[in-house]
């Protein structure tokens, strides 16, 4: 899946772009691109993840969470990635 992230480290320093991602094996696996480029791969078992928030963002659908101290807003673009991710996150955290 292809989806629009924020990335918020400890001393507030953002990343705005796409990722490509997959969950498989209790993991989220993210490849964060630009345009055709792949420029960092981060794996996320969904053990670690803490703080799950589901919300809304000027009327939009945005998932949060924090791992290794740095929050992860993945926000709604429209094709359906942030119900797949939200059913498998709360799937995966109820497990």
């Amino acid at each position: 899946m292809y989806t629009y992230i924020q990335i918020i480290d400890k001393d507030s320093k953002i990343f705005k772009g796409y990722v490509f991602y997959n969950i498989e094996d209790g993991h989220l696996s993210m490849t964060i691109v630009r345009g055709m480029k792949a420029l960092h791969r981060i794996d996320i078992p969904f053990s670690k993840i803490v703080d799950l928030q589901i919300d809304k963002f000027y009327g939009e659908d945005r998932i949060n969470f924090i791992y290794q101290g740095k929050k992860y807003s993945f926000l709604y673009t429209g094709y359906g990635e942030e119900q797949y991710l939200e059913q498998h996150l709360l799937k995966a955290m109820k497990a």
